[in-house]
């Protein structure tokens, strides 16, 4: 690639312009993979608070286990999870997606029927738990049934 020059904004002063001898073009299978390199640092987050993630290209997901008698307890890691990492990716130059946020809680139906939490305050946004999320092209509902991923297929299948 040719032509291509970049300059830094840092405290108000802009960088002379630079010609880049190297860059990876948008829409490049290497995006994804430098991406998740960029932010690996996120997953240290993650683990510090004793919280699982997992990223696919963009998107990450974050996961924690706990008993449904803990659940404020819970919650509240990972509410503080979601804000250490909101205030590394602003300080990355990155932006979390608030009203992109998905929640599902899973377990037992005796188990779901123990929660209280009906939302989370997560950044900007209260977020409301679904019954069921889309992962990856996979309806994932609560009690990990699959029951609406085969409905959601056996209508595909008859159109």
């Amino acid at each position: 690639m040719h032509g291509r020059t970049q300059h830094v904004c840092y405290n108000g002063q802009l960088s002379a312009v630079v010609e880049l001898f190297f860059c990876v073009p948008q829409g490049s299978v290497l995006s994804p993979l430098l991406f998740l390199l960029y932010t690996a640092e996120s997953f240290d987050i993650i683990s510090s608070a004793g919280l699982v993630g997992h990223s696919y290209a963009d998107d990450t997901q974050v996961y924690i286990s706990a008993p449904a008698e803990s659940t404020s307890v819970s919650t509240q890691r990972f509410i503080a999870c979601i804000e250490r990492i909101d205030a590394w990716m602003r300080s990355n130059r990155l932006r979390m997606t608030a009203d992109k946020t998905q929640l599902v809680w899973l377990g037992t139906r005796q188990q779901l029927a123990k929660l209280t939490t009906t939302e989370l305050p997560l950044l900007s946004a209260l977020v409301k738990p679904s019954s069921a999320v889309l992962d990856l092209g996979v309806n994932i509902d609560g009690q990990l049934t699959m029951a609406d991923h085969v409905a959601t297929l056996h209508r595909l299948c008859l159109f």
